[in-house]
């Protein structure tokens, strides 16, 4: 995905001809915050993923991907020094496989 979430979520509602009223309904939250969701006013909140998915038929796993990648963007494209930023999290990433392996999901 080349676009935003945010926009992602504005051109699937568009595609399927739906306003904001009724998809922030489905998605339990109030138009206001879809619509500031679409406008990159306000970032996704992560509990609307599982309803997103279900409403739209999308593979949840895609949309966890899509969710998370912009994440990282998002703090990638603030942290000017972003390569050491990169290693440090991969590091991180291979001792939490490590300790998971070793002592069962590490819980946030």
């Amino acid at each position: 995905m080349k676009e935003t979430f945010g926009e992602y979520i504005h051109n699937l509602r568009i595609e399927h001809g739906l306003t904001l009223t009724k998809l922030a309904a489905a998605l339990d939250i109030d138009q206001s915050t879809l619509s500031k969701i679409e406008n990159l006013k306000r970032s996704v909140p992560e509990e609307i993923i599982p309803k997103l998915s279900k409403f739209f038929k999308i593979d949840i796993k895609q949309l966890e991907k899509e969710y998370y990648s912009e994440k990282i963007a998002d703090i990638l494209y603030r942290e000017e020094d972003n390569k050491e930023l990169i290693k440090l999290a991969e590091e991180k990433a291979k001792y939490f496989r490590i300790k998971k392996l070793q002592q069962g999901t590490i819980k946030f």
